[in-house]
Order: C-alpha cells, then structure tokens, then sequence
C-alpha cells in the first residue's frame, strides 16, 4: 500500500514537471499512468488499454448501467461542447463578430478616459465583459483565448499595459464557467453525472459567480496599475498580432451578440448543447458571410462563398479537435489512479473525516482537480464516487443533487490552473512571456478566487437549502 501511495505522487510529480517543461500530455499521461499502474500491481499492458484508452464496465452509481471510461469516456461526455464550441469560436473570429464586440466596448468606453491607470482599468473590465460575454455564447475557455488574444494585445497596447499581464487579462472569465445556465463543459459534464439542469442552484451559483468575478477584476487591475506606477512599460516583443479591421469590414455590434444570445437562449429553453452550438454556428454563417476572408483558391462566387466557409470551419475543427485531446488526456490517468487499491483507501479515509457528505465530496473533487488538472476527469472521478456510495441515490447521504452540481462545477475551476495547467501555458505562450513573471496574478484569480467561490457556494446551500 506505500509502494502504492508512493508511486501515486511520483507520477503526479512526473506529470506536473512534465508539462511544466511543455512535454506533450498526450503521451505524458498514460506514462505517468503506467509508473502507477506498475507501483499499485496492475498489469501495464491492460493499464494502458483498458483503463487509460478507456474500456466498457460498470458504472459506479449503478451496475447494471455499463459506460466507457478514461480518455475514450472523456471525450464522449464533453465532445459536442468542446468540438461545437471549436467552430462557434472560429466563426466568430473569422466574420470579425468577436472584433466587432471588442472594438465597440473599447472606443465607447475605454479610449475616452484620458488618465492611464483609469484606462487600464476600463479596459480590465471590457475584457472581462467581452469574455464573459463570450463564455455564456457557449464559447470553449480554450477556445475563447484564441478569439480574445488578439483583442487584448491590440488593447494593451493602446493603454500601455506590460505584455506579462495579457495572459492574466485572459482568465478573466473564469468564474463564467461554472455559472448556472452557461454551457461550458464544467456544467454539462455535472449535468450528464447527477442529471440536473442548466440552471441547478442558480440563486448561490449566480452570488458565486458575482464575488469571484469582483475579485478577479480587483485583483487584476490593481496589479497593472502598480506596474504601470513602476513604470512598467508595454511592448510587443516577438508577438505578431493582426490589427483590427476596419469598421467597414466587420459586421455591426447588434448583429455580432445574436449568435452567442442565440446559444444562451436555446440551452436554457432545451438543455441541448449540440442543439444551441449547432444553432450559432448557423447563424454566424449566415448573418455575417460577407465579412469572413476570401478563399483564394475559388474563381467562381459561389467557389469564393463555399471555400472562405469551409476554410473556416476547417480552422474551427482543428482548435476543437486540439482542445479535446489536452482536456482528455488528463481523464486517462485519472482513470489509472482510480482504480488503485491505495487511491480508495485514500477516499475511504476521506469520507470517514468527521465532516458533512456535501464538505467530503467538495474536498475530494479539489484534491483530484489538483492532482489531474481536468475539471472533467476530476467530476467524472469525485462524482462517481460518492454516487457509488449513495447507490445512485444521493438523497440517502442528505445531498441535493443540484447543489452539488453548482458546487462541484465551481470547485473543479479552483486548482485546476496549477502552472502545469493547458491553459497556463497556452496564454503564456501565446503572449511569450515566462510563467514565472505571469502567474503570480493569474493564481490569485483561477485558484484563490474560486475556491473562495466554491466555499461560498457550499455555505449558502447547506445554511439555505430552499434557495437550491
């Protein structure tokens, strides 16, 4: 059972270190799920293939019910969002609706302020609206940076914001996604588990979702504005940004937001997020098709039309596809580690704390977000566990099902963003600045705010429990 327990944190270690140095998680993963797989006596062969691939066994709440685990369960759960989000977000880029939104916010409210710091904070909170905005559209957080990345240089620069901030101002949104009726893979996967709705615990999950973003907006403009007072410039260093088209050549405001209301609106009416993606995607299409670039390769119009759609939907696909798989591969080996003899004793010790089943599975799900970084392995493991323990039937262990939806949703965001985290190293990359000179900031916002949230959230449903 040591030897066990040991090789958990060695390939938790291997893991973390790993994608510090940016090795690739998608064979990063079932390494460390092997070095567990061997320390915990589980065949390496069948560690790899069956529980890290993902094979077809029983479900944890119900036995009779059989489901597919690991990194093939994964991305059968969060498929439709993360995919469909993927082509929203690129279409949005490529008609220039995303630029639209951007550039209207910042001329009407930003650029008219004269002073500095009032501009720096100005511009903080468009950011946080523009992303917020995007998030309820139904817009992947991967696949939001892409979209808004852009849009920050081009602000940063205007304000003079230091470079190693950007990344900060592109976490912005991250109390968005686990706010009720967003459908953003934290939601849906919490939905598909305990089957809730969109709106699950909307009273304390909108409060949450309030503190965490006023934090996150302090947090962040009070850091810029005291680098600013050191005189802390901006500069572009190697970054090559396109600059924002003119306004003849991106489609108006109001027409920009009818997609992402569009998305909002049918997922709360149906609860189908393929359905509501789907539906913006459409739109976007079809609304806005005189703005997306000319496909060179077309000679004829309707060539032109179809190429410069298809080009797009082509990028779009490969964001998603490329989303998916990071998001996934986390999922494998969490798989590995569930099923060791010294992960479930270390749960069982968990359940057998003196406190409330609600406050045990909250801990449990941030103690495996921390050692997975995958909000959804995290759900699919935590929530497994304590509906295997109910026998499906959560209201024998005195928990309601849509608050700990709302609660489990807002605490796999807390240490999620670990330095290690995909999304760390994608806003640090992509505005070329170490992670040590851009975190410090990005910390207090992912992690300390939203555990703040998540210990919010859990207050208010178990002192109210008529407010679920």
């Amino acid at each position: 059972m040591v030897i066990g327990i040991i090789g958990i944190v060695v390939a938790l270690i291997i893991f973390l270190w790993g994608a510090y140095k940016n090795v690739s998680v998608l064979y990063l993963a079932p390494i460390a799920g092997i070095i567990v797989a061997v320390t915990n006596g589980i065949d390496p062969t069948t560690a790899f293939t069956s529980l890290h691939i993902g094979a077809v066994e029983p479900s944890a709440a119900n036995p009779e019910v059989w489901e597919v685990g690991g990194v093939a369960g994964m991305l059968i759960s969060i498929f439709p969002t993360v995919f469909l989000g993927g082509l929203l977000g690129k279409v949005m880029t490529d008609s220039g609706a995303a630029d639209s939104i951007a550039n209207t916010l910042v001329s009407k409210f930003v650029m008219p302020v004269k002073d500095k710091e009032k501009q720096a904070r100005v511009a903080v909170l468009i950011m946080l609206i523009i992303e917020c905005i995007l998030t309820f559209g139904g817009i992947d957080g991967f696949v939001a940076v892409f979209a808004t990345f852009p849009i920050c240089m081009i602000l940063a620069e205007h304000v003079g914001i230091p470079r190693r901030y950007v990344p900060a101002m592109l976490c912005l949104s991250c109390g968005a996604n686990s706010a009720p009726f967003v459908l953003s893979i934290n939601n849906i996967v919490a939905m598909n588990i305990l089957h809730t709705g969109p709106g699950a615990a909307a009273i304390p999950g909108f409060i949450s979702f309030i503190v965490i973003e006023i934090g996150v907006y302090f947090i962040c403009a009070n850091s810029i504005v005291r680098a600013m007072r050191r005189n802390e410039k901006f500069d572009r260093g190697n970054v090559q940004i396109k600059e924002a088209n003119i306004a003849a050549d991106r489609p108006h405001f109001v027409i920009s937001v009818i997609p992402m209301a569009a998305v909002f609106v049918l997922f709360i009416v149906f609860q189908n997020a393929s359905l509501s993606l789907v539906a913006g995607i459409l739109l976007t299409v079809i609304l806005m098709s005189k703005f997306f670039p000319k496909h060179q390769g077309a000679n004829s119009s309707i060539g032109a039309w179809f190429g410069k759609i298809i080009d797009s939907l082509n990028g779009g696909a490969m964001n998603g596809a490329t989303a998916l798989m990071t998001v996934s591969a986390a999922a494998g080996f969490a798989a590995v580690v569930q099923h060791t003899d010294a992960f479930n004793v270390f749960v069982n010790s968990l359940f057998g704390l003196p406190f409330p089943p609600m406050v045990t599975v909250t801990i449990l799900i941030i103690v495996i977000v921390a050692f997975t970084s995958s909000p959804p392995a995290a759900l699919g493991m935590g929530l497994g566990i304590v509906l295997g323990m109910s026998g499906g039937d959560l209201s024998t262990m005195g928990i309601n099902a849509d608050a700990l939806a709302r609660v489990a949703a807002i605490a796999v965001s807390t240490f999620e963003t670990l330095p290690v985290n995909g999304l760390i190293i994608l806003t640090t990359g992509l505005a070329q600045v170490k992670i040590k000179d851009a975190y410090l900031p990005m910390f207090l916002q992912t992690v300390i705010m939203t555990l703040v949230g998540t210990i919010l959230c859990l207050i208010l449903v178990m002192l109210f429990p008529g407010i679920v």
